[in-house]
């Protein structure tokens, strides 16, 4: 009798601990499988690790999109400089050459007092070019 009893538990103990290890593996296995998938995000490939996106006012790729609009902007930013007659914009690769004709009235010092200011507020506005301004009479 007490024989059985012994069998009986060590029986039910056994099956006790299965039930145990069982549920243990299905938690750890549970565990280790994600429920939710989250892409990792990249930066946008604007050349500035994406901070044009994060910062609207940084110039970017959307502010000029093209050598025309880099013409044009050229154009714009030299306007204010009292003393040019007629502005000449061409581009080969990443050099960009601006061509100035100037008032025929002006003296030697005040065509190169021109030309620097031209050639700082290009440079300034164009970073991504290097910038040859030339003065014509």
């Amino acid at each position: 009798m007490y024989k059985e009893r012994f069998e009986q538990s060590n029986d039910h103990r056994w099956k006790l601990v299965s039930v145990a290890f069982l549920c243990f593996f299905a938690l750890i296995a549970g565990g280790c499988g994600q429920t939710n998938y989250e892409h990792t995000k990249t930066y946008s490939h604007d050349g500035y690790m994406g901070y044009s996106n994060s910062n609207p006012n940084m110039p970017g790729r959307y502010m000029s999109l093209n050598y025309e609009a880099d013409g044009n902007m050229v154009e714009q930013v030299l306007k204010p400089i009292n003393g040019i007659e007629r502005t000449q914009v061409y581009f080969n690769g990443t050099d960009m050459h601006v061509n100035l004709q100037v008032n025929k009235n002006l003296s030697d010092a005040e065509v190169e007092q021109l030309w620097e200011k031209a050639q700082s507020v290009v440079q300034s506005n164009m970073p991504r070019y290097h910038v040859h301004v030339e003065t014509k009479r």
